[in-house]
């Protein structure tokens, strides 16, 4: 396929409507875009693309949500991180997973360490860099970058001050569940030349083949940046 993107973020939105229409208690709809996710690593690496961003809870999700789900969610990213760590898929296609934001301070103990250990096995991957999003907005990873930079700043030095810093300008954003804007400063530095592309389709029913539609669109396109 050409012109295919080096890097593509995903806002997975809609696991809470999901479930609602489907009658299920919310923390289903986090299961469910689980697997959803699980199977765009997987599509992403047969299209061959080099970084894939999935932003997996915002600092909101995790500090506003009820104790079941936040519960819920902690298992979730626990068992992940512990399924990729045993993947056999992980390791024989060269996946490198990050898991960046303010995770730490609202996850188990248990998870927290199943997501170190996942990373230090994966660190030397380079053939699919996956980065997974926990406790992340993008307004808190500026003023963190703004706190620890000293003297005068540049465009450079902001950057490497960011938490997203190893990581490429964004080609295109994908925000599934029909809204079409972009939250919380979502890699506010990185997405300034993104291409936009919004799906009516929850998380939940997103498929691999909504993932080649989007870059089939992409790729069609003239992107000009700046202009």
């Amino acid at each position: 396929m050409k012109n295919t993107p080096n890097h593509i973020a995903i806002i997975p939105d809609g696991n809470r409507r999901w479930a609602k229409k489907k009658g299920l208690a919310a923390w289903k709809g986090h299961l469910e875009g689980a697997k959803t996710a699980e199977k765009m690593i997987k599509a992403a690496e047969k299209l061959g693309i080099k970084y894939l961003t999935l932003w997996g809870s915002s600092y909101d999700n995790l500090t506003k949500r009820s104790p079941v789900e936040l519960k819920v969610l902690d298992r979730v990213y626990g068992d992940g991180a512990e399924n990729m760590l045993h993947s056999q898929d992980i390791s024989r296609n060269g996946i490198k997973v990050s898991f960046l934001g303010e995770w730490s301070k609202f996850l188990s103990s248990k998870t927290s360490t199943s997501i170190k250990r996942v990373e230090a096995a994966t660190r030397n991957n380079a053939k699919l860099n996956l980065t997974v999003l926990l406790g992340y907005n993008g307004d808190r990873e500026m003023l963190s970058a703004i706190n620890n930079l000293a003297g005068k700043a540049t465009e450079e030095s902001i950057k490497n001050a960011l938490w997203t810093k190893d990581l490429p300008p964004v080609d295109m954003v994908i925000r599934t569940g029909g809204n079409p804007h972009l939250s919380a400063g979502f890699m506010m530095w990185d997405i300034k030349y993104s291409f936009l592309y919004f799906s009516d389709k929850m998380w939940p029913e997103f498929k691999a083949k909504d993932l080649d539609s989007a870059i089939e669109y992409y790729s069609s396109q003239d992107r000009r940046k700046g202009t």
